[in-house]
């Protein structure tokens, strides 16, 4: 038997949608997974719940395009169910943390249940980071031996859950995968193309050098740490001018990730590349167990970078819902229509940021910063819970 929708009225919000231009004060109207209707005065259908949104940004739920989510799983990982709710991200996109020797468990434990939406990119490597990354006193990477790039397993992963899985991650630099970039660049390309996902490439300390990597991506692939200082990896050259490479592969339609991280983002390097036009495509968190206590905290705390870095916050927005959500293949997801799926996040817009600090320990301060009030997922309210545990893991060396 059809049961009747959940109906639930956003009345009065500043409604920002940069994927159809909406920026107005409106209502917003939600039938279960499903928006209803967007406009002025709208009726309250019988047995809605009436959310007073005056003096609120009401926005598409963020689609954070980096992050690692596979919590109890690798020790990295982060609990997006309890953390989502706490900053308007209803769409979390793992970028890696499993491989085709783990992903049947990120999927069954933590994918599924979770209220939120998350979305999984394979590591080449058979065991993704639950062996290697994320414990400091093992200083080894999960591509060190190159045989555990095997694409025989994943093309296993596609046959059972191609579907959820997005993309294929490869961290190409140096505490990765050793001296095997030369082997692995080739490699990760052919897994891509066999799997029919994009590729995800992490840059840092080299080898490879970005250069070595760029080659190698194409026409929706996605180059990510786009602002690392590391050398190397870095998107400028020595003079500080954007790398051929890089804008070669801009003009050929590699996507461009933020992926802030620990040691990822620097507010010099994002400002001078920027200022030669290299500006993101998607401004993401590249949040784990190392981070999130600082320096990344949560997306808006990201976002508020941006701010203080020249963006409008239209720009901003566009870029933490609709345009991941196209890179990832869900061009439904971060926006707000009519039929559409009902992700809402509901922001206070605050003057001043505080301080925020980059992964080189410089501090900025920006013109606004974006609190986060009430997150909606697929129609329904998800609030935070306590669960006992500390989601940051803080190693001795």
């Amino acid at each position: 038997m059809d049961t009747e929708p959940q109906w639930l009225l956003i009345r009065g919000g500043r409604i920002i949608d940069p994927a159809s231009g909406i920026d107005r004060s409106a209502d917003l109207l939600l039938a279960g997974e499903k928006v209803a209707a967007i406009g002025e005065n709208l009726d309250v259908p019988p047995g809605a719940r009436i959310i007073d949104a005056s003096d609120t940004l009401v926005v598409p739920g963020l689609v954070d395009m980096h992050t690692h989510a596979y919590w109890g799983g690798t020790l990295l990982g982060v609990n997006a169910d309890k953390l989502g709710p706490k900053s308007g991200v209803t769409t979390w996109v793992d970028c890696g943390s499993s491989g085709a020797a783990t992903i049947e468990g990120f999927i069954h434990h933590v994918i599924r249940p979770s209220r939120l939406r998350i979305i999984p990119l394979v590591n080449l490597s058979y065991i993704g980071l639950t062996h290697a990354a994320g414990n400091l006193s093992m200083d080894v990477g999960e591509l060190h031996d190159w045989r555990f790039a095997d694409l025989r397993e994943l093309m296993r992963v596609r046959e059972q859950f191609g579907g959820e899985v997005a993309g294929l991650k490869l961290r190409a630099s140096n505490n990765a995968c050793g001296q095997n970039g030369p082997m692995l660049l080739p490699l990760a390309r052919e897994a891509a193309d066999l799997m029919g996902v994009p590729l995800m490439i992490h840059v840092g300390a080299a080898p490879p050098t970005i250069d070595e990597v760029m080659p190698f991506l194409r026409q929706g692939d996605i180059l990510t740490h786009i602002y690392n200082p590391a050398q190397g990896g870095c998107v400028l050259d020595s003079v500080g001018r954007l790398r051929a490479s890089v804008r070669d592969g801009m003009e050929r339609g590699v996507r461009m990730d933020v992926g802030h991280g620990g040691s990822s983002f620097s507010f010099r390097i994002a400002e001078r590349a920027m200022d030669q036009g290299l500006l993101p495509d998607a401004i993401s968190t590249d949040l784990h167990a190392h981070n999130i206590d600082g320096p990344v905290l949560d997306l808006p705390s990201v976002m508020a970078k941006f701010l203080a870095l020249g963006m409008d916050l239209r720009d901003v927005l566009e870029r933490v819902t609709c345009r991941p959500a196209s890179i990832v293949g869900r061009p439904e997801l971060g926006r707000l229509e009519p039929g559409g799926v009902s992700d809402v996040a509901l922001f206070r817009l605050m003057d001043g940021s505080g301080p925020l600090v980059d992964s080189e320990a410089h501090t900025r301060v920006g013109p606004f910063s974006l609190q986060n009030i009430l997150t909606i997922c697929r129609g329904q309210i998800v609030e935070t819970f306590d669960d006992g545990r500390s989601e940051g893991r803080h190693y001795q060396a």
